[in-house]
């Protein structure tokens, strides 16, 4: 007699993620599924996967530890030195991404900063000529003279936004975000020790950027007379098509 067997099926694959992480949905890529990451194991690969935009006198990049893969950026000597990277560089250029209703998207990265009160500091999707402070996107900012970490939705220089937490000198964070595909973007960031903070915003369908964007992270020193640090160990975005 035939067998009467069930198959679990797994159609999102498997993932290591955590529960409470905004990045458990991440699907499998595919022909529907864009998704990158990039850990900076390679110092020959930066400037092939990512443009950098100086922002005043920039920031010296480098990797300290080739098999760590790490990148560090060090701050010019004036207010607001730093650097933006963009994921648009030569033949390595991604697909622009749309925060449109039915279509998910997804960022993280992992940083540790020095000196966090007095750092710029930007990560997600903002268009290609936008830097320090972007018309339109959906990205995390944390501002000079302040730890605040938000979660940021702007559209022709309209925005809302959430503060999430507050971020801390010389830790590792992972920092992600999640945008539904709906009406909400979910954030939080996470040290050692487990989840440290998080929120969400809903964002009014007017105040949806209505333009193309690309991903980012954006490093700069604020008005404070010494050079500042961020270490950047991985970057990940992907969205569905």
């Amino acid at each position: 007699m035939p067998l009467n067997i069930s198959v679990t099926q797994f159609p999102g694959g498997v993932g290591n993620q955590k529960d409470n992480s905004v990045l458990n949905s991440l699907p499998v890529p595919g022909p529907n599924v864009a998704l990158s990451v990039d850990d900076f194991g390679q110092t020959t690969l930066v400037d092939t996967l990512w443009s950098a935009t100086a922002i005043g006198a920039g920031a010296a990049g480098s990797n300290p530890l080739s098999s760590s893969g790490i990148l560090r950026q060090t701050s010019g000597g004036a207010a607001t030195d730093g650097n933006k990277y963009a994921a648009t560089a030569g033949a390595a250029q991604v697909d622009t991404f749309g925060f449109a209703l039915g279509a998910e998207v997804w960022f993280g990265i992992r940083i540790n900063v020095d000196d966090v009160l007095n750092t710029i500091l930007g990560f997600g999707f903002i268009p290609d000529a936008a830097t320090v402070a972007p018309a339109d996107g959906v990205f995390l900012r944390c501002a000079d003279v302040t730890r605040d970490l938000e979660i940021v939705s702007r559209n022709t220089g309209v925005e809302v936004a959430t503060v999430i937490g507050q971020l801390q000198d010389s830790v590792n964070y992972d920092i992600a975000f999640y945008w539904d595909g709906i009406d909400k973007v979910s954030a939080q960031f996470v040290g050692p020790d487990g989840v440290i903070g998080g929120g969400g915003t809903v964002i009014p369908g007017a105040l949806l950027p209505a333009v193309g964007l690309l991903p980012y992270f954006l490093f700069s020193r604020g008005a404070a007379a010494a050079a500042t640090v961020m270490d950047v160990d991985y970057v990940l975005f992907g969205g569905s098509r």
